[in-house]
């Protein structure tokens, strides 16, 4: 293999990677070391060392006008994931623990020869009862399920979403992600490369937003500003 085709496969299986950092991450604390690294469209990606890793964390915030229960149908509905999630192989609910605690797995492909990956996330969501802030915790887990022939699993994953309702019917979206990748890949290369993947995450979900077909589906906690029920 020339040096060449050498770089150009390393740059696209370490980007591809790198895009998994949208739903996944292997233990940090947030903080206020945030760096500005991208800002377009009304989208701003952030990044931050992160002890103990190598990887950096990574943060994408962006503003949607959208009810709250749209946008948590979108995160949490996993037929609709490969709607905002090019890479999605295959995702389904693993197990419904309780109204507001689900396992869920997900299958990311990657483009030959990289191996594809997945996960089962254990995912909880909450809401402020005053604030009406939504979070969403996600963290993979480890033996729940066998491994799946032709996937590498993924076990130290964390992805985190906050919805925090703004004036005017304003939803202000962050998502904070950080991950290993379980791969040999150069961790400089997947740092330079991730800030893509934020962007392009909630640059879909803010065009799923005004999509009708996309009915809000009912949840027990989920509360509106005008009082309601999703």
């Amino acid at each position: 293999m020339t040096y060449l085709i050498q770089r150009h496969f390393l740059k696209s299986a370490s980007f591809s990677l790198a895009l998994l950092l949208y739903f996944v991450a292997a233990g940090y604390a947030y903080g206020d070391e945030w760096t500005l690294a991208r800002e377009k469209n009304d989208i701003r990606v952030y990044t931050k060392p992160v002890a103990g890793s190598e990887l950096n964390a990574v943060r994408g915030v962006t503003t949607v006008k959208s009810s709250l229960g749209k946008l948590v149908t979108l995160l949490r509905d996993p037929s609709l994931r490969p709607r905002w999630d090019s890479f999605c192989g295959d995702s389904y609910l693993f197990k419904q623990v309780s109204a507001e605690e689900e396992l869920v797995y997900l299958h990311s492909k990657m483009p030959w020869p990289v191996s594809d990956r997945d996960m089962v996330n254990r995912v909880t969501w909450q809401q402020d009862p005053e604030s009406l802030v939504v979070t969403m915790h996600s963290v993979a887990t480890r033996d729940l399920l066998g491994p799946v022939r032709g996937r590498v699993r993924v076990t130290q994953a964390v992805n985190d979403w906050r919805l925090t309702p703004l004036a005017g019917g304003l939803v202000e979206i962050s998502t904070t992600v950080h991950l290993d990748p379980a791969g040999p890949l150069p961790s400089w290369l997947i740092n330079s490369l991730s800030i893509e993947s934020p962007y392009d995450v909630l640059k879909q979900l803010k065009a799923l937003v005004s999509d009708e077909k996309i009915k809000n589906q009912k949840s027990e906690f989920i509360q509106e500003r005008d009082g309601e029920r999703s």
